[in-house]
Formats: structure tokens, C-alpha cells, sequence
């Protein structure tokens, strides 16, 4: 129908302009409810032209989606999407100008055929699109006609200023969307804060930091990562939803994310997909780095077939910030748990209450029926000031010879428990060689007992622990490490430390002999100790001491000197014992 040009229809024409106007302000001024006001412009524009069918389109991304409708079609507000770069809605939003179409709309090309709207039932139409502020189209408003009709000036003034009132509407209740979805982020991640504090334990604590963290961010999968000791590979721990576990090469991908900081590329998204087993590319990924004090400890990985919201970024170093300090919190507990267990197993084995020993046993996993090796390892300098690395250094050690050994870290020893395949010595005689190196880098005194079996067994075998440690950290050499099946006559002698032995000549004799090696830096009595332990052979004691056999003579002939003892006429198990005792007492003083 052509436009009424008389003065009278330009009056009415105006009326309805001003009217219609009027309307649409009092609409988008009357609160942030976008669905509410769309609604309301969508009946006052159609009733406004006379239309059969009005639709608001709103760009979201790449994508345009149905916000508002007709009553007849409202069923599929947000429903019906197509691309930004289609139709006669987005040829508007491109040019930023009016788009018409006065007949034949369904074989115009500029149509994206939508069947649920029934567009074959109408002629004409046309876009208008909606500006926002910084110059961009967010939208468009389009009108159907099922008759042709020529769209005259006022409807399209009323349809661009409509247009442009409703632009201020949207982007008000974006930023009231953004920030109402803000604040209601926010006090999810504070509600998710607060559940990872409760955790005490790790395995707990990686669930609800994957199934919280991919709720707080709307995400479609989450994943968390540790750091590998030394070579910083990340090892997935937890997923939600669960999955296998990802080899090196998700973990690589992973640190790959990290350092896009959120940007990640179509190619990295495609072998991301790929590696974690995705049916489909994921529209958005991020990771982030676990930090503690200072260094990386872990990742966190989330992906989403959407796009993420503005504030999904902050929100997930957020996050990660408080699964970080959890997870510390958490391995300090356990730690302390460990710590404190171990020395209560440790204490019971010592004290014989062999009951409590197997309930502290249970509690960490371990089985005292089957065969075990204990080790203690102590500092050969009595009172070194750097105990506490050395100490630390020797728990490596130990953990590295014997992965599933349960360590007690003391102030002066470091006391460990581990099984073995076999009871006897052979089966723990290789722990001397592995530990020999270690021992001699930190100066350690280091005590193996035989392989055990049965609380009686293994308390016992606590006890060899301490006395080969003892013998190893007193009679000097090179043999730090010491097996207790070979520290020989000693262990006969260590519970004669208390009281010294006998005092008799042979006692007194020793004595005088440490006294003089401590002030003259000699070694008199390991000389004296070989000499007997090798049947006062003189060829075999040179050999032994790697000196010359005139060496030795001169050696013996100071003892005899310094003590007044005939060597060769002494009994020679007495004088043996004694020397041994007193080579004892003298590295223990």
C-alpha cells in the first residue's frame, strides 16, 4: 500500500512515529529484563507497521541468534542461530544500512532459508541493524510482510530509531549480564574456595578441583596435572569427566596452552582434541600453571565446545591459585601424617609393644609378616651443624635404592623400613653398594640389618640397624655403610659400652693407646686390631694397612713402648676384645 502523502496521513504518519517512539523508551528505560524488553519492542514494532511477523536478532561471536519474536514464532527464541555473515539480517549488520526486500524474499539471494519460520509464506522484508556505540552492528530487527509491500520513510525512521533505542538496552543489559554473572562467578569461586580449604585429602581435593572448576566455568572438560620430579613433564591426576590418563604428549600440549596464555590457535586446538580423545575440535581451550613458592608443581586444563565468558581467564588462574596453596596445605598434612607415624611405628618396634607396632604397620600399608630391611643412618661427626641437609639427603638415598622404603627423619638419624624378596643377608647385600656413595658425599654412618619377617623379626632387625650404624660410625676407614652380618666381633661388644669392660692392664693399655692416637693423630690401635685380627702376621697385617712390614715393626715396638705389653704373649682373644671395645668407646667419645 503506497504512503498516504496528503498533510493528514503526514500528521498520522508522525502521530504514530512519536507514539511508537515514545513507547519503545518507556520500554528500554524500564529495567535490565533484556527478554522483557525485546518482547515488548517486537509488539509495539509490529503492531507500529502493520507487519506479520518481527524478529531481533542479536550477534553473539560469529553466530546471530533469535532473541525476540512474534507470538507465533516466539517458541524458537533461542533456537534458531545462522551466521553472522548470512541472510538479509546479517547483509544489513555488515553494511550498518537498511535492507529491503519488496517481493519475492524466499528467491532473493540475499534470504538464508530458515524453515521453522515458514519464510516461503512471506513477500517482503526488511533489516535494519541495530548500532552499538563503538560503530559495530550487535544485531538486527527484521520485519515480515506475507504480502508485497513497499516499505515507505516512516517506517524505516521508526524501525532505525527503534533500532538504535534498543541498542542502548542491550549493551546495558550486557553489562548488567556481566556484571550480575561476575559477581554470581565470584561467589561460586568463593563457594568453590571454600570446599577446597575443608579437603584434607589429595585425592579429594583433585575431584572437586576438576568437577568445581569445569562447573565455574561452564566448561565441557577439566584436567589437572603434576609436575614430574626434575624434568617438569606434567602427569595427569584427575579429570572430569574421568579419563585415562594422557601420555608425554598430552602433557607437552598442555605446556604448549600454557604458553599461548589463552590464545590458542586452531592448530593447537585440533591436537588438543585429538589428545584428549574429543569427539569434536574444542572451540576454546586455556591451561594454567600450579605455582608454589615459586616453581611450577602442576597444570590446570580446561576445554569448552563454546566460547568461554570474558571473565573465564580470571577466574581460572583464581582457581588454580587456590588448588595450588590447597595442594601444599594438603602434602604438608600428609607429610606431618607420615612423619608422625613413622616414629610411632619406629618407637613400638624399639620398645617391643609389637601390637601397637603392627597397628602403626597397617595404617601406612605396610605388612610386617613379610620379610623387611631396616636401615639408620646417622652423621659420623657427632652434633654437625648440618644435619638437617644431610639428613634430607640421605632419605634420597634410601627412597632411591629402595622406592617403597617408609622413612623416620630424627634429629640424629634417619631410620628407614622397606620390604625385601627374602629373609638372610644376601638379599639386602646390594643396598651396601648402592648406599656407599651417597654415605661417603654426606660423611653417614650407615647401619643394614638382614632381611626379617613377623614383628619379633623386624623389631630385631631394628635393633642390627642401630648397631651396625654404631659400629660403622666408630671404628673408622672406608666402610661406611655396614651390613650387620658383617660388623663381626663388634656386635658382641656394643652392650659392653655402658660399662666399659673389665678394668684390668689389657684396659688400661688400650686406653693409653686412644689417648695417644687422639693427641698425636696416630693410629696405633686400628694397627694393633689388624695385627690381631690377623694372627700376629706381620706380612699379611702390612698388606692389609698397605705400609711396609718395617713400618708395622716400628708401629708394635711404640705400642709395647707406650703400654708395657709383651703383644706376643698376651692371650690373644682377651687383648682382641679389649682393643675392639676400646676402638668402640673411642669413636663414641
Amino acid at each position: 500500500m503506497p504512503a498516504d502523502s496528503s498533510p493528514t496521513g503526514e500528521l498520522d504518519r508522525l502521530r504514530l512515529e512519536n507514539e511508537t517512539l515514545s513507547a519503545v523508551v518507556g520500554v528500554v528505560t524500564s529495567g535490565p529484563d533484556l527478554t522483557h524488553i525485546l518482547d515488548r519492542v517486537v509488539d509495539l514494532l509490529t503492531r507500529a507497521t502493520n507487519c506479520h511477523a518481527c524478529f531481533v536478532y542479536i550477534r553473539g561471536g560469529e553466530l546471530l541468534s533469535l532473541r525476540a519474536a512474534s507470538p507465533i514464532y516466539s517458541h524458537l527464541v533461542d533456537k534458531i542461530a545462522f551466521g553472522a555473515d548470512q541472510g538479509l539480517a546479517g547483509w544489513s549488520m555488515r553494511r550498518r544500512e537498511p535492507a529491503f526486500i519488496r517481493e519475492g524474499a524466499i528467491s532473493d539471494p540475499r534470504t538464508f532459508y530458515v524453515p521453522e519460520l515458514e519464510e516461503e509464506r512471506f513477500q517482503s522484508m526488511v533489516a535494519v541493524p541495530i548500532p552499538a556505540r563503538a560503530g559495530e552492528s550487535i544485531g538486527a530487527i527484521v520485519l515480515h510482510t506475507a504480502a508485497p509491500r513497499e516499505f515507505d520513510e516512516g517506517i524505516i525512521n521508526i524501525l532505525s530509531r527503534a533500532a538504535s533505542l534498543v541498542a542502548g538496552a542491550i549493551e546495558n543489559a550486557r553489562l548488567y549480564e556481566d556484571a550480575h554473572e561476575r559477581v554470581g562467578a565470584l561467589t561460586r569461586l568463593s563457594g568453590l574456595g571454600r570446599e577446597i580449604a575443608a579437603v584434607t585429602d589429595r585425592e579429594a581435593l583433585f575431584e572437586l578441583a576438576v568437577t568445581g572448576v569445569r562447573d565455574l566455568l561452564g566448561a565441557d572438560v577439566c584436567r589437572l596435572y603434576e609436575s614430574g620430579e626434575g624434568d617438569g613433564s606434567l602427569r595427569q591426576v584427575a579429570a572430569a569427566p574421568a579419563a585415562a590418563a594422557g601420555g608425554a604428549e598430552e602433557g607437552a600440549l598442555v605446556g604448549e596452552l600454557i604458553e599461548t596464555r589463552g590464545g590458542a590457535g586452531q592448530a593447537l586446538r585440533v591436537r588438543l582434541g585429538a589428545a584428549l580423545g574429543l569427539d569434536a575440535i574444542p572451540a576454546a581451550a586455556d591451561a594454567v600453571s600450579l605455582m608454589t613458592s615459586g616453581r611450577r608443581t602442576g597444570a590446570l586444563l580446561v576445554a569448552s565446545g563454546g566460547p568461554w565468558p570474558e571473565s573465564a581467564p580470571e577466574l581460572l588462574r583464581a582457581a588454580a591459585q587456590q588448588i595450588a596453596l590447597a595442594t601444599q596445605r594438603v602434602e604438608l598434612i600428609e607429610r606431618l601424617t607420615e612423619e608422625n607415624l613413622a616414629r610411632d611405628l619406629f618407637d613400638a618396634l624399639a620398645e617391643d609393644e609389637l601390637a601397637v607396632a603392627a597397628e602403626k604397620a597397617a595404617a601406612a600399608g605396610l605388612d610386617l609378616d613379610r620379610p623387611h630391611v631396616v636401615l639408620e643412618a646417622r652423621p659420623r661427626e657427632r652434633g654437625a651443624a648440618t644435619w638437617t641437609d644431610r639428613a634430607a639427603a640421605a632419605e634420597r638415598a634410601i627412597k632411591g635404592a629402595l622406592p617403597a622404603a617408609f622413612c623416620d627423619v630424627t634429629a640424629t638419624s634417619v631410620r628407614a623400613l622397606a620390604p625385601v624378596g627374602a629373609e638372610g643377608a644376601e638379599p639386602v647385600r646390594a643396598l651396601v653398594e648402592a648406599l656407599a656413595g651417597p654415605a661417603s658425599a654426606q660423611d653417614l654412618a650407615v647401619g643394614v640389618s638382614e632381611g626379617r619377617g613377623g614383628r619379633q623379626g623386624i623389631a630385631r632387625a631394628l635393633r642390627e640397624a642401630a648397631d651396625a650404624a654404631e659400629i660403622a660410625g666408630v671404628i673408622g676407614g672406608a666402610e661406611q655403610v655396614l651390613l650387620y652380618r658383617d660388623t663381626g666381633a663388634y656386635r658382641y661388644l656394643i652392650d659392653a659400652l655402658d660399662s666399659g669392660g673389665p678394668e684390668d692392664h689389657l684396659r688400661t693399655a688400650v686406653e693409653a693407646i686412644a689417648a695417644y692416637d687422639r693427641d698425636r693423630r696416630a693410629q696405633l690401635l686400628l694397627t694393633l686390631d689388624e695385627y690381631l685380627s690377623h694372627g700376629r702376621s706381620v706380612a699379611a697385617t702390612a698388606r692389609a694397612l698397605f705400609i711396609h712390614v718395617n713400618t708395622l715393626r716400628q708401629r708394635l715396638e711404640r705400642i709395647e713402648q707406650l703400654t708395657g705389653l709383651r703383644i706376643g704373649e698376651e692371650e690373644l682373644l682377651a687383648l682382641q676384645l679389649a682393643v675392639k671395645l676400646g676402638r668402640i668407646r673411642a669413636g663414641a667419645s
